[in-house]
């Protein structure tokens, strides 16, 4: 508003000097809003320098076992180091070229406005324009000098945030999970569902990981999905859950699409535990719940099941125990027990044990197995494994082989029919 009105009154002034002003002006801000893109490059690298560090931090610090075990702290201590200083000189550099460019916006403004003044004197000479009016002039020019100084300074601000919202624009360019209206439950009354999987094709890029997928589990069914490492089990895992979205095919659950189902209601009924499970820097009971209202002797009784009860009650406070971050007091059979204790605590429809045992030793893993067997009796229960123990507790066996199925059977058949199977686990078959 102070430039709109001290520009009109020049306008009546004296519309030459007026002018010339407010042609000079869009010259400054032409100049400053190339150096404001400078100063949005350097806030880019400021940003792009603390991402690194953070990361570099993040990983060095989950990894400090390994990195101490093998000897390697020196390097990986040396490429913190190295990242903290990249922040450090980035920084710096942003600040005070941002700081320079800011006061050279303003040296060129004011050696616009000598200029100004030398002009407007060669005017008073040349013109029958007063001593009077030229000072007048001048003083409505001092009314304009702070408005504009202030516009200068607001791009640098904006350019710098610029730099900061480019990353948190990429974030938030990302496509959201998809929302399906659901609304059908076939979960509802019932103690567990079959699972049907048709024309279902999923890929990583390029590389199709599953193609044309085609597969039938009945209610109450328990399978095992093996095959060589990159066969697609894992990815159907995400896939089931709804993490995945396929490119092509449909997923059914008792009959129900996972759009007819919808994902909230999906997930409440289907569970699964994973090799290497996640675990919060909390008690063991909130590890159990994951904010659900469970009594003590719900999870106790599922401690027992997963075997771990033991364990927990030799702890000094028991249930309130912290375990650490991701679980780093337990070992990784205890995390692995914990997770199906979860899982039991949850009393899913279906359940999904994706190398849900790799971590336990033979007496543990067959004594696992023999609590489940009564809580998986009549859930549908899908077991991804590569150890022959795992796999012979299954009713029917899937090899997964180039993201199909190569061989459908029992353990006995597989192994008679000397395929896929019987070279994956012929010389375990009397174990």
């Amino acid at each position: 508003l102070t430039l709109v009105g001290t520009a009109t009154i020049l306008m009546w002034m004296n519309w030459k000097l007026a002018l010339l002003i407010l042609l000079f002006n869009p010259l400054v801000i032409f100049a400053t809003v190339q150096l404001g893109k400078r100063v949005k490059h350097l806030k880019k690298l400021e940003n792009d320098s603390t991402a690194r560090f953070t990361q570099a931090l993040t990983e060095t610090l989950e990894a400090i076992q390994e990195v101490r075990a093998g000897n390697r702290q020196g390097f990986f201590l040396g490429r913190l180091g190295q990242r903290a200083r990249e922040v450090r000189d980035f920084a710096v550099a942003s600040q005070w070229k941002s700081d320079a460019s800011g006061r050279a916006s303003g040296l060129l403004f004011q050696f616009g406005i000598d200029i100004f003044r030398a002009v407007a004197m060669l005017t008073v000479l040349f013109s029958d324009l007063s001593i009077g009016q030229m000072l007048a002039v001048f003083s409505y020019l001092w009314f304009m000098i702070s408005p504009v100084e202030q516009l200068l300074n607001l791009q640098y601000a904006y350019y710098a945030a610029g730099g900061a919202l480019t990353r948190i624009n990429e974030l938030l360019a990302r496509a959201d999970e998809p929302q399906y209206p659901g609304g059908v439950d076939p979960f509802r009354n019932r103690d567990t569902v079959g699972i049907e999987v048709r024309d279902l094709s999923f890929g990583y890029g390029e590389d199709k990981v599953l193609e044309h997928l085609d597969l039938s589990i009945a209610p109450g069914e328990k399978v095992a999905i093996v095959g060589a490492s990159g066969g697609g089990k894992s990815t159907l895992v995400q896939l089931l859950l709804g993490l995945y979205t396929p490119q092509s095919g449909v997923i059914r659950f008792g009959g129900s699409t996972q759009q007819e189902i919808g994902l909230t209601t999906l997930r409440e009924h289907v569970a699964v535990v994973l090799q290497h499970p996640s675990l919060f820097n909390d008690s063991v009971r909130a590890n159990l719940t994951m904010g659900r209202e469970r009594s003590d002797e719900a999870c106790w009784q599922a401690l027992e099941i997963a075997q771990l009860d033991a364990t927990i009650r030799a702890l000094p406070q028991g249930l309130d125990s912290i375990v650490g971050r991701s679980g780093v007091r337990l070992s990784g059979g205890q995390r692995q027990r914990l997770a199906i204790a979860r899982m039991i605590l949850a009393q899913p429809r279906v359940v999904i044990l994706d190398e849900a045992t790799s971590a336990l030793d033979a007496a543990t893993e067959y004594n696992l197995h023999q609590a489940m067997a009564k809580f998986l009796s009549g859930r549908t229960t899908l077991i991804i494994a590569h150890r022959l123990s795992a796999v012979k507790q299954a009713d029917r066996v899937l090899v997964f082989d180039g993201g199909r199925i190569a061989e459908d059977g029992d353990h006995q058949q597989l192994i008679a029919d000397g395929g896929l199977y019987a070279r994956l686990y012929g010389h375990l078959q009397q174990v």
